[in-house]
């Protein structure tokens, strides 16, 4: 009803120089596929290629992407746990995300509704990273796109600081805060469940109106109200 209403995102430490002359031969190697593919360049026996050439290559294939994976390690839930604590599914999703400045592309992610993280895989593919969020201004996945909002003394907002879905924006927008939490229920054993909140915003005039009831929904629009009773009685 409200979408109709509506309608009408510190630096990874790099390797140290004795990592990297461990490197140098393979660096050779990509260095020189990479310059026999270029036409205007040539290798000559006058010019070797040198150490330093192939590190600073390194440098600049790796440095601006290598900004992302900058963060903590994503530490996994027990696997005995009913239910999961991502949006969507538990899988990795290719996605989008503006980290530090920049934008990244084809990024590997799933957002934690429990711990209100994102996550995205290592390059190595071993391990999963939280980047770190004050670097993280938005992104992007499953057909869905997450704006991260900060409430502090210059910016007061009416709603916590957060990862927010943004579905719709406008003159008016709408936005939902999804969270999840683990419950332990204590028996003979523990057993921890998984279970979900969405809590809904319209934004109208700067101003933020928690949508929790018909009742507040309407109060929001009460220059629609009509309408709006129309349209939750047609589509039942």
């Amino acid at each position: 009803v409200i979408r109709r209403i509506c309608e009408s995102t510190p630096r990874i430490a790099q390797p140290n120089s004795n990592q990297l002359k461990q490197l140098i031969p393979v660096l050779f190697f990509l260095y020189g596929g990479y310059l026999s593919a270029q036409n205007s360049l040539k290798l000559n026996d006058s010019l070797p290629v040198s150490a330093d050439t192939a590190i600073s290559y390194y440098y600049k294939f790796t440095d601006q992407r290598s900004r992302l994976y900058n963060g903590k390690e994503f530490i996994r839930y027990n696997p005995a746990m009913e239910g999961h604590a991502f949006f969507g599914d538990h899988q990795l999703h290719p996605g989008s995300v503006v980290y530090d400045g920049l934008f990244f592309d084809n990024v590997k992610m799933q957002y934690d509704l429990v711990r209100d993280d994102l996550i995205i895989q290592h390059f190595d593919v071993f391990f999963r990273i939280v980047p770190i969020p004050e670097k993280v201004k938005e992104f992007a996945f499953l057909n869905h796109r997450y704006k991260r909002l900060v409430r502090d003394s210059v910016n007061p907002l009416a709603v916590p600081t957060g990862y927010y879905d943004f579905l719709y924006e406008g003159s008016i927008t709408l936005i939902a805060k999804r969270s999840k939490r683990i419950e332990e229920l204590v028996t003979d054993k523990i057993t921890r469940k998984v279970t979900e909140k969405n809590t809904f915003y319209v934004i109208r005039d700067n101003v933020y109106f928690p949508i929790r009831s018909y009742k507040s929904l309407l109060s929001v629009f009460k220059d629609r109200s009509k309408e709006i009773k129309q349209d939750l009685r047609k589509n039942k």
